[in-house]
C-alpha cells in the first residue's frame, strides 16, 4: 500500500509560518525531514517552493501544486539533480490530485505544506510525520486540527524543546 505522508513542523499553537519563512530554526528537524523525505517525491504548494532556501530539495522530485504558472524557470528542472537522468527535477500540477496522481508508482509520496495543502491532504493521507515545538509563535500559516477520530499517535520521541510525533490514520 502507498503511503502518503504528511510532514510538518508546529507550534502548541498551530503555527507553521509567518511571513512565509518558518519562526525557528531546529537543525535535528531539518535534518528528520531530509532523513525520511530522501528519494521521494515531496509535494508543496508555490508558497512554500517559494520559501524554500535552497531550490530544488535535493535527492527527491519537487513537485509544486500551483493554479498559475508563476514559478520562475529558471528554478526548475537542474538535470543533474534528478532522480534519474530521465525524470525531470521540479513539476508543476493545478491539483493536488493531479500531483498524487502522478506518484502512482511511489511507495510513499511527502506532503510538505503549506497551510490549504495540508488542509487538502488530510483527505488522501495516511501517516503524519509531525514536529511538534514546545512553545508558541506568532504566525500566519496554521496547520490544521488532527481529528483524534481519526489519526492515532504511534511514535513519539521527545526531546527538551520538541517532539517527533508520527500519526496513522485510523
Amino acid at each position: 500500500m502507498q503511503e502518503i505522508i504528511i510532514i510538518a513542523a508546529m507550534a502548541e499553537n498551530r503555527v507553521i509560518g509567518k511571513n512565509n519563512l518558518l519562526p525557528w530554526s531546529i537543525k535535528e528537524d531539518m535534518v528528520h525531514f531530509r532523513e525520511l523525505t530522501k528519494g521521494s517525491p515531496c509535494i508543496m504548494g508555490r508558497k512554500t517552493w517559494e520559501s524554500l532556501p535552497r531550490k530544488p530539495l535535493p535527492g527527491r522530485l519537487n513537485i509544486i501544486v500551483s493554479g498559475s504558472s508563476s514559478v520562475p524557470k529558471d528554478e526548475l528542472c537542474p538535470q543533474e539533480r534528478a532522480l534519474s537522468p530521465k525524470e525531470p527535477k521540479v513539476i508543476i500540477f493545478p491539483s493536488l490530485t493531479s500531483a498524487i496522481k502522478h506518484c502512482v508508482s511511489y511507495e510513499k509520496i511527502f506532503i510538505c505544506g503549506g497551510e490549504t495543502i495540508y488542509r487538502q491532504a488530510l483527505a488522501f493521507a495516511n501517516k503524519i510525520e509531525l514536529t511538534l515545538i514546545h512553545r508558541e509563535y506568532e504566525g500566519d500559516a496554521f496547520f490544521p486540527e488532527i481529528d483524534t477520530g481519526c489519526w492515532k499517535p504511534v511514535n513519539t520521541v521527545n526531546f527538551d524543546t520538541f517532539s517527533f510525533i508520527t500519526y496513522n490514520k485510523i
